[in-house]
C-alpha cells in the first residue's frame, strides 16, 4: 500500500504538470525535477515494501517521501488557487504578470526550492537503503528479510465434520454435477469471497466416498503456492505419479511448458480423474492446464475454487457449471458461532446483545465467525469486555492483535489490487456502516478526486466502471441493488472488510472519518467524511487548510455555523458533498471554491442557484437532486467543464423537473449526464434544439414536451450516437407525440416514454 499511495500523488503531480504549464511558467523544471526524483525513489519502493512493509525505518522513510508529495500538492494548489481567482473573472494575463503574483512566483520558489532540499536528504536515506538491499540480494545481512505469515488458508484442509456447517445444499449441487458429467471433461468453478468456505466445500466433495470410486486419479493443488506457470504444472505431474507410486521424470526440471503439457496428456489419456485447483488467482492458472487435459477417451473432472468471478466464468465457459457460494443463513451462522464461542453453555442473557451485534458483522462469513466465536470462548463472559470487543473489531483485524489471522485472510484480494485500485478501494470508507454505494456517485467522486487514470477510447466515467468491475470480481465489493435495465444500482461491502478498510484508510491517511466520538486526529487531513458529527473543539483544535474533500454523511445532524466555518477555511477544497444538510441557501463561501470540481446539495431545501455559481469554473458534476430548485441561472452556461448535472426531485411518486437556460448545448458541450429538464416554456422548443448539440450525453431526462415538439426532439435525438438512457415525459394535455420511431440509437439500453407526470 506504501507505494500506492506515493504513485497515485506522482500521477496528480503529473497531471497538474500536464494542465498547468503555462501558469508555473520557470517553476515547471523545478517540480519536474521533484517529479522525477520521487519518481526513481518510488521504483525502490515497490521492491523494499516486498520485503517488508512493517521493518520501522523505512516506515518512517515512507511516511517522509509521502508527507513531500503532500507539501508539494499544497504548495501548488495554494499558488494555482491566485490565479484560479483571477481566471474566473477573466483577468489571467494580467495576473500573471502583476507585482503581487511576481512576489507569490518568489515566495512559492521559495517553498519548492526547500522541498528539493528536503527531498535530498530523503534521497541520501534511499541510498542507505538501497546498499543495504543489494546485500540481502547477494545472501548476506537481512535488512529488508522476506516476512513470511501465517494466514490460515490450508486450515480447511484439515477440518473435522464437526466443525463445518451449511455445506449440505453447494456439496449436493457439486456431487450431481460430477456425477451427471459423460466421456471428456467437466470444469465446475466454486466463487465467492475470501474466508466464505470453498476450500472447505470443495474438499468435502474432493473426499466422498462417490467421488474415490469414481475416479482413479485425485489431485489437489493449491495454486497460489505456486510461483509461476511451470511450478504448478510440475507439482501437477509430481502428485500424478506419486499417486501410482512411481517416481517423477529424471527429466522434469529440465522440461519446458510444453514438454510437461504432453506428459500431462499421455499421463491422463484413457483415465478417469479429478483435479481440484485450489485458490486459483488468476485465469493464467487454468490457461496453462487446459491444454494438457484430454477432452476424448477420458472422464476428468477439474474443480477451481477462486475469489475471482472473471476466472470462475472464463474457466467453466462450456459447462456454465458456476456455483456463487453464499455466505451462512442467519440460523446456520447463529448455529456456529454458539458452538465456537460457547461451546459447554448456552450464551448468559446479559450478552446475548452484544454476541447478537458481533454476529451480525459476520454476515454469515464462516471463517469469520469460527475465528472470533472461538477468541470469545476464551474471553469472561462480562458485557464490558464484550461490548469493548465488538467496538474495537475493526482495530483488531489490522494491528497485529488477535484477529491478525483473519486480517491477513481478508487482505489477499486488497493486496493484490493494483495501486489505483487500492485508492479507489480505501475512498469506499466515506460511506456509514449498513449503507448501500451508489455506483454513480462512487463514479462521480472517483473522478473528482483524481482516482481515474485515462485510457484512450474511453471516457473517464467508463474506466470507473471498469474500476468498480474488478473489485466486483475479485469479491471485495458485492451488487446489492439493480435498475429495471439490468445495469447495477448500488453495491454493498462486507461489514468486516469495511472496518480492514477503515483502518486501512486511516494508517495510510487517505480519509479521515468523524463520527462524533473521541478520536486521534492526523496532523495533517486530506479528506473529511463526517458520519455523524463534528464538534466545535475538533473544528478550532484541527488543521483543515489543506482539506481537499468533505463529505457529510449524517442526515442532517450537523450545525450549519460548523459548515459554513468550515467551507471558510477550507479553501483548496475539489469534493464538496453537503447532501442532508440543513441549508435552504447556499454560503457565500462555496462560491470562492475555485478549485471545486463536485458539488452535491441533495436532500437539501435549497431553492435557488445564484449568479454567483459562474465562479465555479472546474465543476463537473451539479448534484441538486432532490432539492427544492425549479429554475437555472444563465451564469450556469459559464461552467463549461460541467459534465453531469442533476436537477430533479421525486416527491411521493411524482417527479419535479427544472427550467434549464437556451443555450445549454452550445455551452455545455461536455455533458454526459442531464436531467430532468423541462420543455414547457415559450423557449422550451430551443432547448429542445439545443440538445441535439450535446453529443457526449449518456443520460437524458426531459420532461412537460408538447406534441409539436416531437419531432424536434426525435431530431436532436438522432444526433446523440451515444445516448444510453432516455426519459420521455409529456405535458398532461397531450393526446399524442409525433415521434420518429425510424432513428437509430445504436447504443440505447432504456427508454421510458411517459405521457404526463401530475404535478411535476
Amino acid at each position: 500500500m506504501a507505494e500506492s499511495g506515493v504513485s497515485f500523488l506522482l500521477d496528480q503531480l503529473s497531471v497538474l504538470l500536464h494542465e498547468e504549464k503555462q501558469l508555473l511558467g520557470g517553476l515547471e523544471r523545478e517540480v519536474e525535477y521533484i517529479r522525477d526524483e520521487m519518481g526513481q525513489m518510488n521504483e525502490f519502493l515497490r521492491v523494499a515494501v516486498e520485503k517488508d512493509e512493517s521493518n520501522p525505518s523505512l516506515k518512517e522513510w515512507i511516511r517522509q517521501l509521502r508527507e513531500i508529495a503532500y507539501d508539494v500538492e499544497d504548495v501548488l494548489d495554494k499558488y494555482l488557487l491566485q490565479f484560479e481567482r483571477r481566471r474566473a473573472n477573466g483577468f489571467i494575463k494580467k495576473a500573471y504578470t502583476s507585482v503581487k503574483n511576481l512576489k507569490a512566483r518568489h515566495h512559492i520558489a521559495s517553498e519548492i526550492q526547500a522541498i528539493k532540499f528536503r527531498l535530498q536528504n530523503v534521497s541520501t536515506s534511499q541510498q542507505r537503503y538501497k546498499n543495504m538491499n543489494a546485500s540481502i540480494d547477494q545472501g548476506s545481512s537481512s535488512t529488508f528479510p522476506k516476512k513470511e505469515s501465517y494466514d490460515g488458508r490450508g486450515d480447511a484442509l484439515f477440518l473435522d465434520e464437526d466443525d463445518v456447517v451449511g455445506i449440505e445444499e453447494p456439496k449436493k449441487q457439486l456431487l450431481e454435477w460430477i456425477h451427471s458429467m459423460g466421456n471428456g471433461l467437466e470444469v465446475i468453478s466454486v466463487v465467492g469471497i475470501g474466508g466464505l468456505g470453498k476450500t472447505t466445500l470443495v474438499k468435502k466433495v474432493y473426499d466422498d466416498e462417490s467421488v474415490k470410486r469414481y475416479f482413479n486419479q485425485h489431485v489437489w493443488i493449491v495454486s497460489s503456492e505456486c510461483k509461476d506457470v511451470k511450478h504448478l504444472l510440475a507439482n501437477l505431474i509430481e502428485k500424478l505419479v506419486d499417486e501410482i507410486k512411481e517416481p517423477p521424470p529424471l527429466r522434469l526440471g529440465g522440461m519446458t511448458i510444453d514438454d510437461m503439457r504432453e506428459f500431462i496428456y499421455e499421463f491422463l489419456k484413457e483415465k478417469s480423474y479429478i483435479i481440484v485447483l485450489d485458490d486459483v488467482w488468476n485465469i493464467s492458472a487454468w490457461d496453462a492446464i487446459k491444454f494438457a487435459l484430454p477432452k476424448r477417451g477420458a472422464y476428468g473432472c477439474i474443480i477451481i475454487t477462486t475469489r475471482f468471478y472473471n476466472t470462475g466464468n472464463a474457466a467453466s465457459c462450456e459447462t456454465g457449471h458456476v456455483y456463487n457460494l453464499e455466505p451462512l443463513p442467519e440460523e446456520k451462522s447463529r448455529e456456529l458461532f454458539h458452538e465456537k464461542a460457547f461451546p459447554r453453555n448456552p450464551c448468559p442473557h446479559h450478552i446475548r446483545e452484544y454476541a447478537e451485534k458481533i454476529l451480525k458483522r459476520c454476515e454469515g462469513l464462516p471463517l469469520a465467525i469460527s475465528v472470533i466465536g472461538g477468541l470469545l470462548a476464551t474471553k469472561n463472559n462480562s458485557a464490558e469486555e464484550w461490548e469493548m470487543f465488538e467496538r474495537s473489531l475493526g482495530h483488531e483485524l489490522n494491528s497485529g492483535g488477535s484477529l491478525e489471522k483473519l486480517g491477513k485472510l481478508l487482505s489477499l484480494s486488497y493486496n493484490d489490487l493494483p495501486y489505483y485500485l487500492k485508492y479507489s478501494y480505501l475512498y469506499m470508507s466515506i460511506f456509514p456502516k449498513d449503507s448501500l454505494l451508489e455506483k454513480e456517485t462512487i463514479i462521480r467522486l472517483w473522478i473528482a478526486e483524481g482516482f481515474v487514470q485515462p485510457k484512450q477510447e474511453k471516457t473517464m466515467e467508463e474506466v470507473a466502471v471498469d474500476y468498480l468491475s474488478d473489485l466486483f470480481s475479485r469479491s471485495l465489493i458485492q451488487v446489492a441493488e439493480r435498475d429495471i435495465d439490468g445495469r447495477v444500482r448500488t453495491f454493498r461491502i462486507h461489514d468486516l472488510l469495511r472496518d480492514y478498510i477503515i483502518s486501512k484508510s486511516r494508517e495510510h491517511n487517505i480519509v479521515t472519518i468523524s463520527n462524533g466520538g473521541e478520536m486521534q486526529w492526523p496532523g495533517r487531513i486530506r479528506r473529511l467524511a463526517i458520519q455523524k458529527s463534528l464538534s466545535s473543539s475538533s473544528q478550532e483544535t484541527n488543521n483543515f487548510d489543506c482539506l481537499r474533500s468533505l463529505l457529510l454523511r449524517c442526515s442532517g445532524n450537523m450545525e450549519l455555523e460548523i459548515i459554513i466555518e468550515l467551507v471558510r477555511r477550507c479553501r483548496l477544497l475539489k469534493v464538496l458533498d453537503l447532501r442532508g444538510a440543513p441549508l435552504e441557501t447556499i454560503p457565500s463561501e462555496v462560491f470562492k471554491l475555485y478549485s471545486l470540481k463536485y458539488f452535491s446539495l441533495r436532500n437539501t431545501t435549497v431553492k435557488l442557484i445564484p449568479k454567483s455559481i459562474k465562479y465555479l469554473q472546474n465543476l463537473e458534476t451539479l448534484d441538486l437532486k432532490n432539492c427544492n430548485v425549479t429554475e437555472l441561472p444563465v451564469e450556469i452556461l459559464k461552467l463549461h467543464k460541467l459534465r453531469h448535472l442533476l436537477v430533479y426531485s421525486y416527491s411521493f411518486g411524482h417527479l419535479q423537473s427544472c427550467k434549464a437556460p437556451c443555450d445549454i448545448g452550445r455551452n455545455l458541450p461536455l455533458l454526459i449526464k442531464l436531467g430532468f429538464i423541462d420543455a414547457t416554456e415559450s423557449d422550451g422548443m430551443k432547448i429542445v434544439r439545443e440538445i441535439g448539440k450535446l453529443t457526449q450525453l449518456r443520460r437524458l431526462g426531459i420532461t412537460k414536451l408538447r406534441s409539436e415538439g416531437g419531432k424536434d426532439l426525435c431530431s436532436s435525438i438522432a444526433k446523440l450516437t451515444n445516448l444510453r438512457s432516455l426519459t420521455v415525459c409529456s405535458v398532461e394535455d397531450v393526446e399524442k407525440l409525433e415521434l420518429d420511431y425510424s432513428i437509430s440509437l445504436p447504443f440505447l439500453r432504456r427508454l421510458e416514454l411517459k405521457r404526463k407526470y401530475p404535478n411535476g
